[in-house]
């Protein structure tokens, strides 16, 4: 099955190739350029110039269609800073990169509960107003935990699908989605409108993220996963693959970029 695109740019996720962009941030970027994908999405600290990154992408033509921002980053002692760094950088979407989990972000594991995810609901829609006086967008990024941990017939998914402000953007990763036992083509087309970012991660039971878009391997369906983004109003698929060995950083880049043109009308 080809999809047609539509309106929908495809990027690259850098933090697939954060090991190279930490290198040469300049060569990166005319690389991912090269091998076709239209934007990309910044993942990191502030360690650059904020006017640097803004005249390289103009330099190269990539569109920055979002940065993944720690949380720590948009508290109230931090947040003006932090805003005014992406007001520089041209940044228009900025995507919280997790709450919770492994990771404890925001919130230790022991405070897991319903409560604390409207609270972390409710302060994204504080942050939300901040960033969108400045023409911006706040989003969410997903991992497996929104889906698997249940709170009594409650989601931390469907607690941020309930108590976030609709201009927030859930921003699903298909991957993650998986691994945390939901469909991500019924998720974005459950949340049309919303799932204006969406990362396209190859994943697999079996060998988890040693795969990429096209291989046998990978369990996303991508017809449907593109025709649902497609009805949904996604703006950028963001490929992001996480191979840290078989198809680690460049590799599974150009791999996940052929398979993507090979499912697609333009």
């Amino acid at each position: 099955m080809i999809v047609q695109m539509g309106s929908m740019s495809v990027a690259l996720g850098l933090y697939s190739v954060y090991k190279e962009l930490q290198h040469d941030l300049e060569s990166t970027l005319r690389r991912v350029k090269a091998i076709g994908y239209e934007g990309v999405e910044f993942y990191g600290e502030f360690t650059r110039e904020p006017e640097q990154i803004r005249e390289l992408l103009r330099e190269t033509g990539l569109t920055n269609c979002g940065w993944h921002t720690e949380w720590k980053l948009l508290q109230p002692d931090t947040i003006t800073a932090t805003l005014d760094y992406h007001s520089r950088a041209g940044t228009k979407n900025i995507i919280i990169p997790a709450l919770g989990g492994p990771w404890e972000i925001g919130h230790k594991s022991s405070e897991d509960s319903a409560d604390i995810w409207i609270k972390h609901a409710r302060r994204m829609n504080e942050i939300a107003e901040q960033v969108e006086n400045l023409g911006c967008r706040l989003g969410y990024h997903t991992h497996a935990h929104e889906f698997n941990t249940d709170f009594g017939g409650a989601t931390p998914w469907s607690i941020l699908c309930e108590y976030t402000n609709r201009s927030i953007i859930l921003e699903l990763d298909t991957g993650n989605c998986i691994e945390g036992g939901a469909d991500p083509a019924q998720v974005i087309a459950d949340n049309s409108g919303r799932t204006l970012l969406v990362h396209g991660k190859p994943f697999s039971r079996k060998a988890g993220h040693e795969t990429f878009i096209g291989d046998s391997l990978d369990e996303n369906d991508w017809p449907s996963i593109l025709e649902a983004c497609s009805r949904s109003g996604t703006e950028w698929l963001i490929v992001e693959h996480e191979s840290e060995s078989k198809y680690a950083q460049f590799d599974g880049a150009e791999r996940c970029f052929a398979g993507i043109t090979q499912l697609v009308i333009p």
